[in-house]
């Protein structure tokens, strides 16, 4: 069942209820004036390694971010000022709460002073290439935090704010030592988790789930499971898995073709829709208790869940949860990359973002406020 409009709070569906509530105080921490003014991609990794709801508070926790503006924008006007775009940035956020005074957002510098991205590519796969890093999920394991990144270069038949393609993937690890990464220390390789033939294109990252006792997963396995992008037409599910010891031995990965867990990523089949950015998480309580919440949502104005049995599936067909109220101001707005962060939800609550964007660069420049996330509180409500 769809919600209309964004002005609905209530989806009801065979047994339980959905409330939908904007998240105001968890969208304002990212409506910015200068220096870090806006981004996409918001992925959040906790540093515990504790993934579930209600210890954030005992940790930092990490956001990654890919295109970012950097520079200022004016309070009375909303028109960017002395602003560059950078292709990736960072946070770090102490406790569960959005406190500006506990937020820390983190971008390079050149040589020259000039702002830059975190993490420029530097595998010998994209050596002598024009390329850029568009960060994807990542995940605290063994004291490093892993980020699966894609290598992006322009791709001038794109239409109109699309202009690029995906040429590869890395793996960027990150030391982690008293809570806070070490990026000075960061390595970066080139991974083997791109497949294209003439069927589909196939990417992993787009969602990492640690299924372990660390991340106090309520059913763990002991696996890291790795959710990606499977294109034949429509944009797809798909996953990966691999044991957390395991995670840069690309050669112990594993991937779900249906039956088994296949060590050839070709015989990857797809689990239904799923949206190029994501997120997968085990429920521990409530009406959905045992099962595996995605949050999900293309560039559309329907965020979506689907409900799945196992980290591998069988997921519900769509439930549409919240229309995306901003493409009704027109300026080429739209809505995209729905991913919940459990480890910032409340006990019972969950913390959903979804990216806004423009296909037009001057609505940007006019408009300082479109690009940034927005955040909504999700409730599952068993009906009596």
């Amino acid at each position: 069942m769809n919600i209309k409009n964004s002005t609905a709070k209530v989806v009801k569906t065979e047994g339980f209820r959905i409330t939908v509530e904007e998240a105001s105080q968890w969208s304002n921490l990212f409506k910015r004036h200068e220096g870090w003014t806006g981004a996409d991609g918001i992925y959040s990794i906790p540093l515990s390694g504790y993934e579930a709801q209600g210890k954030a508070d005992k940790t930092q926790t990490l956001f990654v971010f890919s295109d970012t503006f950097i520079g200022q924008i004016d309070q009375e006007t909303t028109k960017r000022q002395n602003f560059c775009m950078i292709n990736n940035s960072l946070a770090l956020l102490g406790g569960d709460i959005p406190d500006n005074d506990q937020i820390r957002f983190i971008w390079g510098k050149n040589g020259d002073g000039s702002r830059s991205s975190v993490f420029t590519p530097e595998t010998a796969g994209t050596k002598g290439k024009k390329c850029w890093y568009w960060l994807q999920d990542g995940v605290f394991l063994n004291g490093n935090v892993y980020i699966l990144p894609m290598v992006i270069e322009s791709g001038p038949s794109g239409k109109e704010g699309f202009k690029f393609r995906l040429s590869d993937l890395a793996m960027i690890k990150i030391p982690v030592s008293s809570n806070v990464p070490d990026l000075q220390k960061h390595t970066q390789v080139d991974t083997p988790f791109l497949h294209i033939n003439e069927v589909r294109t196939l990417y992993f990252g787009a969602g990492i789930m640690p299924n372990t006792v660390e991340a106090d997963a309520p059913k763990p396995d002991g696996y890291v499971y790795i959710y990606g992008r499977y294109e034949a037409g429509e944009i797809k599910l798909a996953v990966a898995r691999v044991k957390p010891e395991d995670f840069e031995d690309f050669s112990k990965w594993r991937f779900w073709d249906g039956k088994i867990w296949s060590s050839e990523i070709a015989d990857t089949v797809p689990l239904g829709r799923g949206g190029p950015e994501l997120s997968v998480t085990p429920v521990q309580s409530g009406p959905l208790e045992g099962k595996y919440l995605m949050v999900s949502m293309h560039v559309e104005r329907d965020l979506y869940i689907r409900i799945g049995e196992s980290p591998v599936g069988p997921f519900s067909p769509r439930i549409n949860i919240f229309r995306t109220s901003e493409p009704d101001t027109g300026q080429k707005i739209y809505t995209y990359n729905a991913k919940a962060h459990p480890n910032l939800s409340k006990p019972d609550e969950w913390l959903i973002s979804y990216n806004v964007n423009s296909t037009d660069w001057q609505n940007h420049i006019d408009n300082g406020h479109i690009y940034r996330p927005r955040f909504l509180k999700v409730k599952f409500i068993q009906d009596n």
